[in-house]
C-alpha cells in the first residue's frame, strides 16, 4: 500500500477520546456481568446501525427482539431479519477473535462474510468473481483478480506499516482501504465496519458506534478519503468512537435496577416528554431497557445526554411533535 499522510483528528476531540479512553482504563478489567451486559447492547446497536446504513428498515427495539428472541416483525421481509440475525452472529465471533488475539487471516475475513451473508448470498465466504460498481461515487474497484493480492498486500500492512499510526488513524485508513479494494460481491460495507471494530477494541478502545442516520456523512468521508483526504473519515470514525466508550462508560457507572424509572414518571424531573425519550432510546441515543413492553430509563442517563448535547459531543435530533 502507499504511503498515506497521517489524518488530522480535531483537537477537542482527541483530548474527549484520551481523557474517556484514560477513565475506561481505571475500570479494567471489566467485571464479568459488565462485560456480558456490553455484549448484549452493542450486538444489538452495532446491528441496527450497520444494517441500517445499508438500508435496513428494521428500528431498534425490532431488531432487539429479532436477534434475542428470534421474533417475526410484520412488514418486513425475510432479508431483513437475516441482515439482522446474521450480523448479530458476525458481532459475537468478532468478539471471539478479540480475546484470541491472534493475528487477522484471509480465513477469519471469510468467516466473518458467511456469517454476514448467510442464506442472503451465493459468494458468502470468498472473493468477488465479477465486476463492481459503488452507487453514488466515482471509485472504481479493482478487478476481481486483483482482489487477492490486494488483500493480501492489506493484511500484511496491518501487522507492519500501519503500526505507525494511532489506532483511530489507522483503523480508518484499513477502513478506507478495504471497502476501496471491495473485496466482496456484497456485504463489504458490514464486514469491514466489524474488522474496523476489531482492530479498536485490540488496542483497547470500544467499537466505533456509526449511526445509522449519519451514513451521508459516513459516505462522503469515504469519497473525500478516494481523493486522498483521510481527514473527514479519521474525525467520523473518532465521534464513533466517542460514542462507543460512553456506552462503556455508561455501563461501568450503571445505576442499581431500582433506578430505572417509566418515561412517564422521567418527564417532570428531566424536562423532557416520554415521546421524546422513547425517541431517544430508540435512536440508540440514550440507554434503556424495555420490560413488559414499556421503556425504562434513569434520570443519570439522562442528564448524561442533555451534557453531551450542550458539548457538541451528541446530536440533539428531532424530536417527535405531539399532535
Amino acid at each position: 500500500m502507499r504511503e498515506i499522510p497521517e489524518p488530522r483528528l480535531d483537537p477537542r476531540l482527541a483530548r474527549r477520546l484520551d481523557d474517556k479512553k484514560t477513565t475506561l482504563d481505571m475500570y479494567r478489567p471489566l467485571p464479568p456481568h459488565i462485560v456480558r451486559r456490553l455484549h448484549e447492547e452493542l450486538r444489538v446497536l452495532l446491528t441496527y446501525h450497520s444494517t441500517g446504513i445499508e438500508g435496513n428498515t428494521l428500528d431498534l427495539g425490532e431488531t432487539q427482539l429479532v436477534i434475542e428472541e428470534g421474533i417475526t416483525i410484520g412488514g418486513h421481509s425475510l432479508k431483513e431479519h437475516l441482515e439482522a440475525t446474521n450480523h448479530a452472529e458476525a458481532y459475537s465471533m468478532l468478539t471471539s477473535l478479540v480475546d484470541r488475539n491472534e493475528p487477522l487471516t484471509e480465513e477469519h475475513i471469510f468467516a466473518l462474510h458467511r456469517l454476514v451473508l448467510e442464506k442472503l448470498h451465493p459468494e458468502a465466504g470468498q472473493w468477488r468473481t465479477g465486476f463492481v460498481s459503488l452507487a453514488r461515487s466515482r471509485h472504481q474497484p479493482p478487478h476481481a483478480k486483483q482482489v487477492p493480492s490486494l488483500m493480501a498486500a492489506w493484511l500484511a500492512w496491518l501487522r507492519t506499516d500501519a503500526l505507525q499510526y494511532h489506532p483511530i488513524l489507522r483503523g480508518a485508513i484499513a477502513h478506507h482501504q478495504f471497502v476501496a479494494i471491495h473485496p466482496f460481491a456484497d456485504g463489504n460495507g458490514r464486514v469491514g465496519r466489524l474488522l474496523l471494530n476489531l482492530h479498536l477494541m485490540r488496542d483497547g478502545f470500544a467499537p466505533a458506534l456509526l449511526l445509522r442516520e449519519q451514513r451521508l456523512q459516513y459516505i462522503r468521508a469515504l469519497a473525500q478519503a478516494d481523493a486522498g483526504d483521510y481527514d473527514a473519515l479519521a474525525n467520523v470514525i473518532g465521534r464513533a468512537v466517542e460514542r462507543g466508550l460512553q456506552v462503556y462508560l455508561d455501563a461501568c457507572t450503571a445505576a442499581p435496577e431500582d433506578e430505572y424509572l417509566l418515561l412517564a414518571d422521567l418527564e417532570e424531573p428531566t424536562g423532557l416528554t416520554k415521546e421524546h425519550l422513547g425517541w431517544l432510546i430508540r435512536q440508540g441515543r440514550l440507554p434503556g431497557t424495555k420490560r413488559g413492553g414499556r421503556w425504562y430509563t434513569t434520570i443519570a442517563a439522562v442528564e448524561s445526554y442533555k451534557a453531551g448535547v450542550e458539548r457538541g459531543e451528541v446530536s440533539r435530533g428531532r424530536p417527535p411533535q405531539k399532535s
